[in-house]
């Protein structure tokens, strides 16, 4: 039994090809958030919110908290997000062809 955990998946794909945005909060989309990293959630940040919402949380910082800072955002490129899950999926079939 293996759990593959694809939650952040398009901002994991960002990441790996900007590997500086590791560290920063990160949203993938712009006027409703696709996802977000791990680092963006700790301010809150959510998928399916609104791009300014996340983006005024993370500047609310200090009310929650945390440091003020920026959401960086990033666009969607589901060409580049199919190519990679094909390669995912391709890893998959050879554990379970199913």
């Amino acid at each position: 039994c293996a759990v593959v955990d694809f939650d952040m998946f398009y901002a994991a794909v960002e990441i790996r090809d900007r590997p500086e945005l590791a560290t920063k909060p990160v949203a993938v989309g712009g006027g409703i958030i696709t996802t977000a990293n791990y680092v963006a959630r700790k301010w809150g940040v959510r998928s399916a919110m609104p791009g300014f919402v996340g983006q005024a949380l993370c500047r609310r910082g200090p009310e929650f908290g945390m440091p003020a800072t920026e959401l960086v955002f990033v666009p969607n490129d589901h060409e580049k997000y199919a190519r990679v899950a094909e390669t995912a999926r391709a890893v998959f079939a050879e554990y379970d062809p199913h």
